[in-house]
């Protein structure tokens, strides 16, 4: 779930440090499914790991608890951070 949360937010957030992670053959722009994919990552990290805490947080140890407060924490700010890029980019371009 954290290597999910993990590789959603690295491959959205990629795509606005280098252009060379969304440009398929030939020049092609590969934002929109680049960012999909990262999306869904993050939404299915996320409420997997919500689900999980509050399903069995009574039979959970410590460390199981703290894994999966790291993997929505992980993918709530990516989520954040990829919204507002998208947001951002969008404007620019109108």
């Amino acid at each position: 779930m954290t290597v999910m949360a993990f590789a959603g937010g690295l491959i959205g957030l990629g795509n606005y440090v280098s252009d060379g992670w969304s440009m398929g053959p030939g020049g092609r722009n590969l934002y929109f499914p680049s960012n999909v994919v990262s999306v869904l990552l993050l939404v299915i990290a996320g409420s997997m790991a919500a689900t999980i805490l509050l399903r069995d947080h009574g039979r959970m140890t410590g460390e199981e608890r703290k894994e999966y407060r790291a993997a929505l924490a992980l993918s709530a700010g990516a989520l954040v951070i990829l919204s507002s890029w998208i947001l951002f980019r969008a404007s620019r371009a109108v």
